[in-house]
């Protein structure tokens, strides 16, 4: 009868209730919300990482809110003369052709037109918005191209035929070097981006000569091509940056370290269900409609400041698109960031935010940073459960 009974009380009942307070929970789930500052005077801005002419494209431009840009070319020299048959021998130019490479533009725009002008062959990285400006005018113009309103991006080029190639101001046996300005005009202001060297669809010059031999085809008709030696773009009203905010963009490129500062408490204790940077404008953030940008930010692997490693797995870098104009707060989903630093202690709890392309794109972005108090530092809002309470046997 004994061993009957135990053997009754120590059964199990598959399709029953569980019938044990001391391991159920003793309690509901919490959600809580809460705001975190980054580490005050540790949010950083870094400048000279692209320089102006360094990036995917150049910036044009003519009263745009946003900037206001003229771009430079300059070309490889082109040769006085052609070898044939181990003899160099002067040339006629027939024509040429200067092709460009339409990259973006906005969209909704009508009437766009880019002109081509004369700059001085000598003109390089030194070149400013004061000083190339005056230089753009109808003695200097070499031609202008009508941009068909259905064509958004993609190859445009000015074909120069007799006596208008003479407007190049390049003759056999002279001055070879080639270096034009451009501008812009359409039905409204507007901006442009065109190939650069970087991005590998910078301008290019191409003369048709007939050289000087009594031969006939090939020999005699031939063409000289010179791709862009240098390029760069100058904008009236550059981005300076100020120490008490954060600057993201501009040329040179900018970006802007943040460093926050959980505690080990929070972060052994908390299952973080959503964490959202958030970042206030210090201006409003202007940029070229139908042509957006990135805000990229990574988690930082190693913080040594401007040169701090940053990670390229996609699991741990957040793009968002910044719309032409950006005055509300600015806020990125860095949830997996925020576990990263759960999982390791070891690593730092920084981001690196960067905008794309970078120094080539007309928008720039100032955030306030923990030294502007004024317009309100960046900050953390997570969402986190706490660890479950279970009920003590």
């Amino acid at each position: 009868m004994g061993l009957v009974a135990i053997m009754a009380a120590c059964q199990e009942r598959l399709t029953s209730p569980a019938e044990c307070p001391e391991l159920c929970p003793g309690g509901s789930a919490q959600v809580f919300d809460t705001i975190v500052p980054a580490v005050p005077n540790r949010d950083s801005s870094f400048t000279g990482y692209v320089g102006r002419g360094g990036g995917v494209a150049l910036l044009v431009s003519d009263g745009s809110a946003a900037s206001d840009d003229r771009a430079i070319y300059r070309f490889a020299p082109r040769t006085d003369s052609v070898r044939v048959r181990d003899t160099l021998r002067t040339y006629t130019v027939d024509s040429a052709v200067i092709g460009l490479t339409l990259v973006a533009r906005d969209t909704n725009v009508n009437g766009l037109r880019v002109f081509l002008y004369r700059l001085p062959p000598t003109i390089d990285s030194t070149a400013t918005f004061a000083s190339v400006d005056p230089l753009l005018v109808d003695p200097a113009l070499i031609d202008s191209i009508v941009v068909p309103d259905s064509v958004n991006s993609g190859a445009i080029n000015t074909v120069l035929r007799g006596a208008d190639a003479d407007r190049l101001g390049l003759v056999p046996g002279g001055d070879s070097v080639l270096a034009i300005g451009l501008r812009i005009v359409a039905d409204v202001p507007t901006g442009i981006r065109v190939g650069s060297i970087v991005g590998t669809n910078a301008a290019t010059f191409t003369s048709y000569v007939t050289v000087d031999v009594p031969d006939t085809g090939l020999v005699r008709n031939q063409s000289l091509s010179r791709a862009t030696e240098f390029n760069t773009f100058v904008t009236r009203e550059p981005l300076v940056p100020v120490d008490s905010l954060l600057t993201v963009g501009g040329e040179p490129s900018s970006r802007a370290l943040i460093r926050f500062g959980l505690s080990d408490a929070f972060l052994d204790s908390a299952t973080v269900v959503r964490a959202t940077l958030e970042l206030l404008p210090a201006r409003p953030i202007l940029g070229l409609p139908t042509d957006p940008t990135l805000l990229d930010t990574r988690l930082v692997l190693g913080d040594i400041g401007a040169k701090s490693p940053v990670t390229v797995d996609p699991t741990f870098i957040q793009f968002d698109t910044l719309p032409p104009v950006q005055t509300d707060t600015v806020r990125v989903e860095v949830t997996r960031m925020v576990q990263a630093w759960q999982a390791s202690r070891a690593r730092p709890q920084s981001v690196f935010l960067t905008l794309r392309p970078e120094a080539a794109s007309f928008t720039r972005a100032v955030f306030g940073s923990t030294r502007s108090p004024s317009i309100g530092a960046p900050r953390l809002r997570i969402t986190y459960q706490r660890s479950f309470p279970f009920e003590t046997p």
